[in-house]
């Protein structure tokens, strides 16, 4: 069956279709992907309504409309280059765009914006979307959603491979433990480990925004430009969220520019203060993985830091990586297997769309903290 999976994530540096035959829960493969770019306008509206002050109804639903018809347009171009007629997908697989995520909230909600009648009735496709809310509603922390498509597919492992970790480094970072080798299956008496580790992307681009007027930090070239502060680096990393135990998620309604300014940025060089971000993203990413890795894990072993997500592309976050990373660690780009790894997330949504309509239970609740397995997603007929 073909499915189609869209992700816009909070970084707003696009908008990811994935065109995906499954054929099984561990049988999956990307027929076509493409990254659509924003129009100027609708992410300048959508920047808008990420940030922490109030919006009237009126910006939320023509934002939310543009967006689904900016999605709708992705797809039909995506299946006219393909030529493939939408009575040939199964399904769309919708994230929506994400507004606000509050999992500690007194009663948690996550807010993604789309519009799923509008986007089946320009595509003529059905949609499943809402994957966050059963899992929200059985106590967890409805994110991150991915992992168990991560298992699903980059399990078994190469026979030289001891253990996989998929770093996923958007406006948010969040991390994939798989089990080592000894549970080298995908089974659900094995628990995935997964959470959000902290920012990624999203101070480094409002800062390079702020200071730059360019919406991101191109390869890091300008953060190389700069020197990490060691004592603001120590400041920064000693936010109570990174050593907050897991299931844990987060989002740009906790990092973002409020949080950046209690350190008294200005007074230091801004090239600095991006430097000091990139380390501040390498840290907490390394520091996850350190806190989801059993102590007793054999030093000899042989690991994988499947990166993944924007921060792939940026060559100063990544040498930092390498730098931080055990001996007995390989920090590649998931591309070095054979993946796109702008596309990972958006494939993951036309999984869990294939997972609703075959009735497969979709969150793992050794991630999000959920008290049980569940179907995710609704569904809207075209």
């Amino acid at each position: 069956m073909l499915y189609i999976g869209i992700m816009s994530g909070t970084s707003l540096d696009g908008i990811d279709v994935a065109l995906v035959e499954i054929t099984s829960q561990t049988n999956i493969r990307l027929i076509a992907a493409q990254t659509y770019a924003f129009d100027m306008s609708l992410r300048t509206d959508l920047t808008h309504l990420l940030s922490s002050k109030a919006h009237s109804f009126k910006c939320i639903g023509e934002a939310t409309q543009s967006l689904t018809l900016a999605y709708a347009n992705a797809v039909n171009h995506l299946l006219t280059q393909q030529s493939i007629p939408p009575t040939d997908i199964a399904g769309i697989g919708c994230h929506g765009q994400t507004v606000w995520h509050a999992p500690d909230a007194d009663t948690p909600f996550s807010i993604q914006l789309h519009n799923p009648a509008l986007l089946a009735t320009c595509t003529g496709i059905n949609v499943i979307d809402n994957f966050r809310a059963k899992d929200l509603a059985h106590n967890g922390q409805g994110a991150p959603l991915v992992p168990p498509f991560h298992a699903a597919l980059l399990m078994p492992y190469p026979e030289q491979v001891t253990q996989r970790i998929i770093v996923n480094i958007g406006g948010i970072a969040n991390i994939t433990v798989l089990p080592s080798i000894a549970h080298n299956r995908l089974s659900t008496d094995n628990e995935l480990v997964g959470f959000d580790t902290g920012p990624g992307n999203t101070l480094l681009d409002s800062w390079c925004l702020q200071h730059t007027d360019q919406p991101y930090d191109a390869n890091g070239k300008w953060a190389k430009t700069g020197t990490v502060l060691p004592d603001l680096l120590v400041r920064m990393c000693a936010d109570p969220y990174f050593s907050a135990p897991y299931p844990k998620s987060s989002g740009r309604e906790y990092f973002n520019q409020v949080w950046l300014k209690q350190f008294d940025v200005p007074q230091y060089l801004p090239a600095d203060v991006q430097a000091t971000l990139v380390a501040l993203t390498a840290h907490s990413i390394c520091s996850g993985i350190h806190q989801a890795t059993p102590k007793e894990f054999n030093k000899n072993a042989s690991v994988q830091w499947l990166i993944c997500g924007g921060g792939v592309h940026n060559d100063m976050l990544m040498s930092a990586l390498n730098t931080l990373a055990p001996d007995n660690v390989t920090v590649m780009p998931l591309e070095a297997i054979g993946i796109d790894s702008d596309v990972l997330e958006a494939m993951a949504f036309a999984w869990l769309a294939y997972c609703f309509d075959t009735g497969l239970c979709a969150n793992a609740p050794s991630v999000t903290g959920a008290k049980q397995q569940t179907i995710l997603g609704s569904k809207t007929f075209a």
